[in-house]
């Protein structure tokens, strides 16, 4: 089992063990209940991120390195085969090689414009490699949980390793975005990211 693996693993049973905790807090502020982040009054927005930030904290997703990252990521840097698999995205042309999927990202308000590509590997589906249309590393994704289980989160890596942001698909039903530093970025509502206040902030989002 590799470092990355193990981190994954590691990070899935304290998952796991948050749950049920978790689960009964969001409860308690009524966020089952499915009221609108951006109706809402402001106390039942401040509680929903407040929490959702403390089950962040426990994870120690904030606190960690990047240094076993940058070694993890390091051999991802260049994807060799990115003419193939672009041709694969914009044409449908066949995969070089099997063992892997790649999907294209596009910007939501123009999705003709490709803003870059993730490779997904068959022997880890938990861990998305995004490369810019020259082949080159650009971030890495990593997902913690069960994708059609909330909650769970994916914890966006730059291609050096370093934590740039942290998205929490939350049992309200919401998309919510924090900084590398914990702090909350946006809530994303119908593809459109709004702020702590419920306002709404204008960013491209992929």
């Amino acid at each position: 089992m590799t470092k990355l693996e193990f981190k994954k693993f590691y990070l899935s049973l304290i998952v796991a063990t948050l749950l049920f905790s978790t689960a009964q807090a969001t409860n308690a502020y009524g966020v089952r209940v499915q009221k609108d982040y951006r109706f809402t009054t402001q106390q039942d927005r401040n509680k929903r991120i407040e929490v959702y930030q403390e089950y962040l904290k426990k994870t120690g997703i904030f606190d960690e390195s990047h240094t076993k990252y940058k070694t993890d990521f390091k051999q991802y840097q260049q994807d060799e085969n990115y003419k193939a698999n672009l041709k694969h995205i914009k044409h449908g042309n066949p995969l070089p090689k099997s063992g892997y999927n790649v999907k294209g990202n596009y910007y939501l308000m123009a999705d003709k414009i490709l803003a870059n590509y993730s490779v997904i590997y068959d022997s880890d589906p938990y861990t998305e490699y995004v490369y810019n249309p020259f082949g080159k590393l650009y971030q890495v994704v990593i997902l913690t949980g069960d994708e059609n289980v909330r909650p769970h989160y994916k914890a966006v890596y730059s291609f050096n390793g370093y934590l740039q942001k942290v998205h929490f698909f939350a049992v309200d039903g919401y998309e919510y975005i924090f900084l590398a530093d914990g702090d909350l970025q946006g809530v994303v509502i119908d593809n459109k990211l709004y702020n702590r206040v419920g306002r709404p902030v204008k960013v491209w989002l992929l």
